[in-house]
């Protein structure tokens, strides 16, 4: 069995910081093997029989194999190779590997003022405490580097594997949005017309027309490509459209109507409305103060 976990000594100076690490690390359970396999703290270790209820968050992934996570408000969730779980505080949970496979879990506990909004900004609460994402050596990855960080105990490494924690989350999350897409018709639609889109930056384009060319009824077209980027397809192609004309305003002398013209906005008037309506300034206000930088 391999394993490693490190409790870590906090200052008050980290105490204050708005996300840190108390605790983290990684065990490899083979299959037939007891769970848990060795002694924590008195605050931490538990039996199956009783559970447990900690003070703090802990996200927990399981790489390989599998078994059952339980809790208060989620209930008992099966858990298979890929899934991420959380732990809140003043939670009762549980959790095991099935004896047939067992399982390799990988940990960190945190705390600060930012550990909850974390959460729920990747929609994770006690009732809904799960990140379904594929096995991923990439995950993996980032959790050895924490566990690095912490045998070390460098100047500076408590920001380091706080952030990394911050890193896994958003990892595990954008994972997880990946593995619905896949195998799935609509993403080369979605990949096309990104492509289009972003060949189009100097035209208006009709988004209905947009969609007949690519074989895709508009509605579901429309609702797929939001929720693949988080924008309509008109909206991404704007977006496209003001960010190019800034880097036009930023890097060159050309006067401000064709800038314009280059996005394909004719009329000045309504260019400069767009562009300030996106980003706070004229297009003249930009330039002064990107290119004075």
């Amino acid at each position: 069995m391999k394993y490693f976990y490190r409790y870590l000594p906090l200052s008050d100076e980290v105490r204050q910081n708005s996300l840190y690490v108390l605790a983290g690390g990684y065990t490899l359970i083979p299959p037939r093997s007891p769970y848990p396999p060795m002694p924590h703290p008195a605050d931490h270790h538990f039996q199956w029989q009783q559970g447990r209820t900690l003070r703090e968050y802990q996200i927990i992934y399981i790489s390989r194999g599998g078994g059952v996570f339980e809790s208060q408000s989620g209930g008992e969730i099966r858990v298979e190779a890929g899934t991420l779980f959380m732990l809140f505080p003043e939670e009762w949970h549980r959790y095991s590997p099935d004896p047939e496979t067992g399982w390799d879990e990988y940990w960190i506990a945190f705390q600060g003022r930012d550990a909850g909004p974390l959460a729920a900004e990747y929609s994770l609460s006690p009732a809904s405490p799960t990140i379904n994402a594929p096995a991923s050596d990439t995950l993996i990855a980032e959790f050895i580097r924490v566990a690095d960080e912490m045998r070390g105990e460098a100047i500076g490494y408590q920001k380091i594997i706080a952030t990394r924690t911050m890193l896994i989350l958003a990892t595990a999350f954008a994972l997880s949005e990946r593995k619905s897409y896949e195998g799935s018709d609509i993403l080369p639609v979605i990949e096309k017309a990104k492509s289009l889109l972003s060949d189009r930056m100097d035209q208006n384009i009709n988004m209905e027309e947009l969609a007949t060319d690519l074989r895709i009824g508009y509605s579901l077209f429309r609702k797929a490509f939001r929720q693949y980027t988080g924008f309509s397809p008109a909206q991404y192609h704007l977006e496209l459209r003001i960010n190019h004309a800034g880097n036009l305003l930023s890097m060159t002398t050309i006067p401000i109507a064709l800038v314009g013209q280059r996005i394909g906005f004719d009329a000045p008037g309504y260019f400069c409305r767009i562009f300030k309506n996106k980003t706070g300034y004229t297009p003249g206000e930009f330039r002064t103060m990107t290119q004075s930088r």
